[in-house]
């Protein structure tokens, strides 16, 4: 009796204790959350550290950014952030004559042959109208320029949370624990994904009928039979090939896990309109693309021994120097085989996938991947299904 009397004092104890430090933590994580920003610092204008990034942004691109796509390094594409409450311009100034910008000169940190005006370049600001419509991170027109579109990284940090406190409880969302969520957005994190709408721009400038196009399929969202948990499945035998492949070393035994991707992706489509096998070939060219574009960009900044960034990036404590370019490479391919949602996403990585095989298999596929009518799965079924196999993509 007494040894039981004893458990029970132990167990009790130990439970007092472990709800002690439960609420010690949740205590600790409530106090962080009220220190997260609810507005930017400065809506009107842009900090210092997003200037650096601005100009680190560009310097990638035009150092590098040939080595990802032919040509992408070569063009102006200005790039536009946005806040809460202003929208922000960087590029020449004749492409910011626009009624309503206004012009804030700022030094340069990268010397453009495009930007460099007297050792300075301009931003542009204007407000945004009041119930007016939100901007999107993608492609905007200024002027008769593509410029690159997307967040500052405060907000951006700003809206994920505000995003996440959206879809929880109410009791959860005073202790949530959102720091583990926005701290993986760091510097490097934002000027992979601004480098994803500049290449976007990219696609536009080198063919803008097809770029139109595609985005134009995206009003066949609501169409595609996303409820229909078998053709999910699907979807999930399809990201485990192409993820499979990608990772075979043998070069052969990849081809084949292309063929079986291939014949998944065959039986899969037997129930879809010609509109909807469309609607994914655009999206993954569109979006594929770009993805691909900014995993690379992020991976070949590590890896590339003769690109140094911006000597001002030393300055920003959330910049990681590209480090962890390899370390995303492998949670992205995690992501492609994972099954935690399904969305328009499926299309950004099964066409980064047959990006990544092409490389392998076709190293000049980019040659005519930017052209009308060109599909990124008819490219790799040129290199890696046999004539005689029976496989014929709609």
């Amino acid at each position: 009796m007494k040894k039981k009397k004893r458990f029970w004092s132990y167990l009790k104890t130990l439970l007092l204790f472990g709800s002690l430090i439960i609420g010690i933590a949740l205590s600790g994580i409530a106090a962080l959350n009220m220190k997260l920003p609810s507005s930017s610092s400065h809506p009107d204008r842009l900090s210092e550290s997003e200037q650096h990034l601005l100009s680190e942004i560009t310097h990638l691109r035009t150092s590098i950014g040939a080595e990802i796509w032919p040509g992408w390094s070569e063009p102006e594409i200005p790039i536009v952030l946005f806040n809460e409450s202003h929208v922000f311009f960087e590029g020449t100034h004749n492409a910011a004559l626009s009624i309503g910008w206004t012009r804030i000169p700022y030094k340069s940190t990268f010397g453009s042959s495009w930007y460099l005006m007297n050792g300075e370049i301009d931003y542009y600001r204007q407000a945004l109208p009041e119930n007016g419509e939100t901007p999107e991170a993608f492609v905007v027109q200024v002027g008769d320029r593509f410029a690159a579109s997307m967040t500052t990284k405060e907000w951006t940090k700003i809206s994920l949370v505000q995003m996440i406190k959206n879809d929880l409880p109410g009791f959860l969302k005073p202790v949530f624990p959102y720091q583990l969520f926005i701290w993986q957005f760091d510097s490097d994190r934002h000027i992979a994904s601004v480098l994803h709408e500049s290449f976007h721009a990219f696609q536009a400038l080198q063919n803008y009928e097809r770029f139109e196009n595609a985005e134009k399929f995206n009003s066949l969202y609501d169409l595609y039979p996303w409820s229909n948990s078998d053709f999910r499945q699907f979807w999930v035998d399809e990201r485990h090939l192409l993820a499979k492949a990608i990772n075979e070393p043998n070069e052969e035994k990849a081809k084949s896990l292309v063929m079986d991707w291939l014949s998944v992706r065959e039986i899969r489509r037997a129930s879809l309109s010609e509109k909807l096998i469309l609607y994914e070939k655009e999206r993954e060219w569109l979006e594929g693309l770009a993805k691909y574009a900014e995993i690379k960009s992020w991976q070949l900044a590590a890896d590339n021994e003769e690109y140094i960034p911006l000597a001002e990036m030393k300055e920003d404590p959330d910049f990681n120097f590209y480090r962890d370019g390899e370390k995303n490479y492998h949670k992205e391919l995690r992501q492609l085989k994972s099954d935690l949602g399904f969305s328009e996403s499926i299309f950004y990585y099964s066409g980064w996938a047959q990006a990544e095989l092409l490389d392998r298999f076709y190293p000049n596929w980019k040659e005519t991947a930017l052209q009308s009518d060109v599909y990124l799965e008819d490219l790799l079924l040129q290199q890696c299904v046999p004539l005689d196999c029976g496989i014929t993509l709609k």
